[in-house]
């Protein structure tokens, strides 16, 4: 169920579109978000940084699920075009809390890094 759920989410990063990817994230405004960029608190702070960026999450992702909780890890990759008009290209890894709170599973944190 969760491993769906995640292709689902990582397909809506593939198509750019961050409402559709709303309403895969917690809303509650004290969660936090890290990206390669600053760290944002709340998904609509995290939703306006994001709009231009990732690409395309690998076929590598791997989730660990628990008592109302879940962990997935997984590689992907992004670009987009920098405030100077310089391309950033890169390999990225990712990790992924989920929550599952009446039934619906939310990203309540992730944390995405550079794969040197």
């Amino acid at each position: 169920m969760v491993r769906e759920l995640v292709k689902t989410w990582s397909s809506t990063w593939s198509s750019k579109d961050t409402s559709a990817a709303s309403r895969f994230y917690s809303k509650a405004p004290d969660l936090v978000f890290f990206d390669l960029g600053p760290t944002h608190l709340g998904w609509e702070q995290y939703q306006k940084n994001i709009e231009k960026s990732f690409d395309r999450i690998d076929e590598d992702l791997r989730v660990v699920v628990g008592d109302g909780m879940a962990l997935t890890t997984a590689t992907g990759h992004i670009s987009y075009m920098m405030k100077n008009n310089k391309n950033f290209d890169s390999d990225m890894r990712f990790t992924g809390v989920w929550e599952n709170k009446g039934g619906q599973w939310r990203l309540i944190h992730d944390h995405w890094s550079r794969s040197r």
